[in-house]
């Protein structure tokens, strides 16, 4: 690929470096054409007018028209190009230095600097700016008059040279004859004027050329820059970039134009009698003194207006735009480069932005700027979707949060008020850091000289750096009082700085914007460090403390320059004018420190030494000069002046040494370091430190804003505790507590107990135990309740088994096409993976779902089992007493045994045990599940909430967090844990007692066998009873499986049908192309004379998939299994029926009818046509078929579908 640069631009750094070099010349000679061009025609006229006298604008117009036609409005365009162009681009220039120099002038004695009072948002124009603005605009226009004479007398002459051939014809009518003539040209122009009046009458007129332009030029600039001025401070900065210098620019030149004028008008009438004879130009003078002056003023405002308008406002875009480019490499993200005039959003004069920018004299941070936006809306619409909390509560919080947000960002004004609203409004965001995430809906776009991003805390602290830096540049530093508060402010703005870089940034939950990047922070914190150890070295300069003490001072500068110069180049940020910058003072203040220490060698009579140091002084200050061509005019005054001082004292010290002292002079390496003495240090205030703790009801930053809106995350964290604890309660505690009486239940009923004790004890009747629990199966109409049950969960389970087949369905479907495609287009054609490869996550679940009603299958058999294995009980126990009674058969009453009695007795007091046990389960479980309901963990979440915000305010709350506060939660049930082992160690003693009661009575008993048959039939009944509450237990286990299995087929079958779509728009394309492909990579196609065709047709017809059997459509579906309904509607929906394959099965090639085309004929064109004199209705001749030859279409025929 060939190179895009230029010979001469080795790359994109070079081009913009050169840019930004002569981005004044080029802006405007650029606004120049442009703003010429659009007012040409309205220049011609203006020109006619003034040579001629038109009785009106319309009537000049209307003679250009008709005597000159469209040539005459655009005549003379050339010098202006060229001219004006050239022009422009010496009085802008001219005007940027004049202007610098008059305001270092002014500086000088006023020591305040007009331009810099004028860059101060919302300023207004003192008598200081409006004399240095008109001032240069005085040289500006003196400067370019000796330019611009020549070319515009040029002009005019060109412009009028019909008129004045033909001043007596002006007036008359059209006049064919004039348009005919030639035109006078521009090199034609000059050459008669010299060949005439000689090399001087390109000159004629300079006189009123020169006072014209002088004036006209210092009033031009004076009412643009003050005009602009005023227009920025009423229309906002961020309003005023383009609406100032429009304003502006409209009415710069009006004032000019009325006090100019007349002379204007004399100097184009002199002008252009240059192409008359010589006497006339006397006359002509005297006729114009006493004519009208203002002869088309009001042509010329138009025109001016309109001018200056495109060209100003032009002129300080594309100045602007160049400002922006990068100088080193390319920006990531559109962040635009940091230093000298950066901000679009600012107003700008015409030489330096009003935006924020680098005073290479005070080193200021500009401020980061940001539209008004409403903060409440966004964050009123968050909590509605994301809390369960009302918006409205929080009323009083949405206003203060906006109104806290507008005085922040519209602090741009160095005033100590702003470091209040913007510490304020800091600590307010750190606090919201952690209740709300970094995008609540709504943009914050912040335009300073690094782009756009949305990280609010960051800049609102960049900004309050700022503002402490520019708080000590505007302090009067030459007071101790002045310089000592300004070093504060710099440590201050320091401190912020190093707070963003290491407690901010780090906790931003986005990446950081790439202008506060580690190594630009660090760059200016070192930066302003310098400032304020700078502060302390002119105090101590000005206290006239010791030489060492001051060359210990000024050595530490240089190190905090030369620190923060080596980070700017690893800035992506930083431009190439700050690190010059950096670079000059570290050599400045470096050379002197070694100047110093010179007088200090003098001093102790160190003549050497002294001459070693004033040398090394003289290096510094030269590799400081180096940065001359980059570095600001103060500066490089300071560095010349040390220069100056240091070349003398080294003259003399050199001459006293070689002539008097002879000390030896050491090298540079064997100079003793000069000691440092740091003074400063990053000190971050500690509003901004500390700022939760400052934020209550009597603290100094006021109430923190949403302190009751509880944090999604706690919502989370609330569910993940409840789920843990009913899992511990339930499975754990509760289960294992279930499971034990399971346990003892199966041990008595293996023990046949209690019927064996029954049957002893009650011979006759029905056992009180026997009759409460068939009553209790009586009431819940047991037999019908576990019917219905089973029937309930089989209508669940038919209907989930249906949703799954559906989705099964749906793939088979897919896999069955997309084979059926690959069978017939091939491997090499249709290349796409197979339909597992392509998801297999969704065949993974649904091998998984199939899994799952295997094993419920099994389970639902097993209940199946149980409840055939014990109808017969059932209906017994939920049937008349008369029924149980017939059931349990009697036995004679007999005496029974001392023996038996006794054993009797231990057993039924072992049995009274185990159902005291058993209520007392009963009751403990419930009281698991009221203390299960009563653990309410929601206070000890908000307070931990609240740990966790003023510990860690950037950071959101994840639930994560509150790990530690679930595990001494849950311990809370650890007396419970330790209660279930205590009751499994009671469980099988008690077991263990009842084996040993039971095995007495056993064996007490042996002998009679009179009652067996009654403690069979009783002991059946309550095993039956048993059995029916375990059968009850395992269908609510099963429906609830269902019903949420139910949740996992719909999403398996909405997955599939997605998928299963995806698949067949995919087929679709893929099998267009495979067509459109196989039709370009047949043979050519041949007309019936042998001649090939083009293939465009044939291949416009195949992308209409005639041949895809998918578009035909079956004649009737095949028939879907009839869905059960839902048990429960509102739970789950019957299945959808699965819908039908977009491809029918590729069916054999039928044989083709005569005259009907099908898709394995192709598609053939026949030149020839139709035959003559045929119609599409007329049979063929001779009876031969219809549509011509065999597989040639005929287009009279017409195309037909099979």
């Amino acid at each position: 690929m060939p190179s895009t640069n230029s010979a001469w631009i080795p790359d994109e750094r070079a081009r913009n470096l050169f840019l930004k070099k002569y981005k004044t010349q080029l802006s405007s000679a650029a606004s120049t054409v442009v703003s010429t061009l659009a007012v040409a025609p309205l220049d011609n006229v203006k020109t006619r007018l003034q040579a001629h006298n038109f009785k009106n604008v319309f009537e000049c117009m209307k003679y250009i028209w008709r005597n000159e036609g469209p040539r005459g409005f655009v005549a003379g365009s050339l010098p202006p190009l060229v001219s004006v162009t050239a022009v422009r681009v010496v009085n802008f220039t001219t005007y940027i230095r004049a202007k610098e120099y008059i305001d270092d002038v002014f500086k000088g004695v006023t020591g305040t600097s007009p331009i810099e009072e004028c860059q101060k948002p919302g300023s207004s124009p003192t008598i200081a700016s409006v004399l240095t603005f008109t001032g240069a605009g005085l040289a500006a226009g003196l400067v370019a008059s000796p330019i611009a004479c020549p070319f515009e007398l040029a002009k005019n002459v060109v412009q009028t040279s019909v008129l004045m051939s033909n001043r007596a014809q002006a007036a008359s009518a059209r006049n064919p004859s004039i348009r005919a003539k030639s035109r006078l040209g521009t090199v034609d122009a000059i050459k008669q004027i010299v060949r005439r009046h000689g090399f001087r009458g390109l000159y004629t007129g300079f006189h009123l050329h020169a006072l014209r332009d002088t004036v006209g030029t210092g009033m031009y600039f004076g009412v643009y820059e003050t005009v602009k001025q005023l227009a920025s401070k009423e229309l906002g900065e961020n309003k005023s970039f383009m609406g100032a210098p429009l304003i502006a620019g409209a009415l710069c030149s009006t004032v000019p134009w009325f006090c100019t004028y007349p002379l204007d008008t004399r100097k184009t009438r002199a002008q252009s009698v240059l192409l008359g004879k010589s006497k006339e130009i006397g006359e002509l003078s005297v006729a114009a003194a006493k004519s009208g002056m203002y002869k088309g003023l009001s042509i010329i405002i138009l025109r001016t207006s309109i001018n200056n308008m495109i060209l100003l406002s032009m002129f300080e875009y594309l100045k602007a735009s160049i400002e922006q480019l990068p100088e080193r490499r390319a920006p990531r993200h559109g962040v635009a480069r940091w230093g000298g005039t950066t901000s679009f959003s600012s107003t700008n004069d015409l030489s330096l932005s009003q935006a924020a920018f680098l005073d290479f004299d005070n080193d200021l941070i500009p401020f980061r700027r940001s539209h008004t936006v409403s903060l409440s809306d966004a964050i009123t619409q968050y909590i509605s979707s994301k809390y369960d909390q009302r918006p409205d509560m929080f009323a009083d919080d949405l206003l203060i949060i906006d109104r806290l947000r507008s005085e922040a960002v519209n602090v741009q004004e160095p005033h100590v008020s702003g470091i209040s609203r913007l510490v304020t409004y800091a600590a307010q965001l750190k606090w919201l850091g952690g209740k709300f995430p970094i995008d609540v809906g709504v943009d914050f776009a912040w335009y300073p000289a690094f782009g756009f991003n949305a990280s609010r805390p960051a800049n609102i602290l960049f900004n309050l750096a700022a503002l402490y830096s520019q708080l000590a540049c505007a302090l009067n530093q030459t007071t101790a009082d002045g310089l000592k508060q300004a070093c504060n402010y710099f440590c201050h703005a320091a401190g912020v700085l190093s707070h963003l870089r290491n407690d901010i940034i780090p906790d931003l939950r986005s990446s950081p914007p790439e202008d506060m990047d580690e190594m630009t922070l660090q760059s200016l914190e070192q930066l302003l460090l310098a400032q304020g150890q700078e502060c302390f070295w002119q105090k101590a300069v000005k206290d006239g403390l010791k030489d060492v003490s001051i060359a210990r001072l000024a050595a530490k500068v240089s190190d905090f320059y030369g620190d923060a110069g080596d980070l700017a180049v690893k800035s992506n940020a930083i431009s190439t004018e700050w690190i010059h910058h950096m670079t000059a003072k570290n050599h400045h203040f470096a050379a002197a420190a070694q100047f110093r220490q010179s007088l200090d060698c003098l001093e102790k009579r160190k003549y050497g030494e002294e001459v070693a140091r004033l040398r090394d002084g003289l290096n510094c200050v030269n590799e400081g000069l180096k940065e001359s061509r980059w570095i600001n005019r103060t500066v490089l005054g300071d560095l010349n002046g040390l220069k100056g001082r240091v070349m003398e004292d080294l003259k003399r010290a050199e001459k006293d040494n070689d002539v008097i002292y002879l000390s030896p002079v050491p090298p540079k390496s064997e100079l003793k370091t000069i000691d440092r003495a740091s003074m400063v240090a990053s000190k971050a205030p500690s509003q901004v430190t500390d700022a939760i703790s400052m934020l209550g009801s009597n603290g100094p930053l006021g109430q923190p804003l949403f302190a009751k809106l509880v944090p999604y995350a706690v919502h989370i964290a609330a569910s993940i505790y409840s789920d843990r604890r009913d899992r511990l309660v339930n499975e754990t505690l509760i289960g294992e507590l279930e499971s034990m009486t399971d346990k003892l239940r199966d041990l008595l009923s293996s023990l046949n107990l209690p019927g064996s004790l029954q049957a002893l004890e009650k011979p006759l009747g029905l056992p009180p135990t026997l009759v409460s629990h068939a009553e209790e199966m009586r009431q819940q109409d047991g037999l019908n309740r576990l019917r219905r049950s089973v029937e309930d969960t089989a209508k669940v389970k038919s209907n989930d088994r249906s949703v799954y087949n559906e989705g099964v369905e749906l793939l088979a479907a897919e896999k069955a096409e997309d084979n059926a495609a690959r069978r017939k287009y091939g491997t090499d054609r249709w290349a796409r993976e197979t339909s597992e490869a392509a998801a297999p996550k969704i065949h993974t679940t649904a091998n998984e779902i199939n899994g799952y009603f295997t094993s419920a299958q099994s389970s639902d058999d097993l209940v199946e089992r149980k409840l055939r294995d014990s109808e017969a009980v059932f209906r017994v126990l939920t049937g008349t007493n008369r029924d149980l009674e017939s059931y349990v058969p009697s036995s004679r009453r007999a005496a029974i045994p001392v023996e038996v009695e006794r054993e009797s007795n231990k057993l039924r007091s072992c049995l009274s045990e185990v159902t005291r046990m058993e209520n007392r389960r009963r009751r403990r479980i419930q009281a698991l599940k009221d203390k299960a309901r009563a653990d309410d963990i929601h206070p000890a979440l908000l307070n931990e909430t609240a740990r966790l915000e003023r510990q860690f305010p950037m950071q959101a709350i994840q639930a994560s967090q509150f790990e530690d506060l679930f595990e001494v939660q849950l311990r809370y049930y650890d007396s419970d844990g330790d209660m279930i082992a205590q009751e499994r160690r009671d469980q099988d003693q008690i077991a263990e007692q009842v084996r040993e009661a039971n095995h007495a009575f056993t064996r007490a008993h042996k002998g009679d066998a009179s009652t067996k048959e009654r403690e069979t039939a009783l002991q059946d009944l309550e095993n039956g009873y048993l059995k029916y509450k375990e059968i009850i237990s395992n269908l609510e286990v099963g429906r609830k499986f269902y019903n949420d299995l139910a949740k996992i087929v719909g999403r398996f079958r909405d997955d599939a049908k997605a998928f299963v779509h995806q698949r067949r728009m995919e087929a679709s394309q893929l099998e267009a192309y495979v067509i459109v492909d196989r039709t370009r990579t047949r043979p050519p196609i041949t007309d019936t004379a042998g001649f090939p065709r083009d293939i465009s047709n044939v291949t416009a017809m195949a992308s209409l998939h005639l041949s895809q059997p998918h578009l035909r459509q079956p004649s009737q579906p095949p028939a879907q299994p009839p869905a059960s309904a839902p048990a429960r509607p509102a739970e789950t929906n019957p299945p959808l029926t699965a819908p039908q394959p977009m491809r029918a099965a590729v069916a054999p090639p039928a044989v083709p009818t005569p005259g009907m085309w099908s898709p394995e004929m192709g598609i053939r064109f026949n030149s020839a046509g139709a035959p003559r004199g045929a119609t599409p209705s007329a049979g063929p001749p001779n009876g031969a078929p219809r549509g011509g030859p065999t597989g040639i279409w005929d287009p009279s025929q017409g195309v037909r579908f099979s």
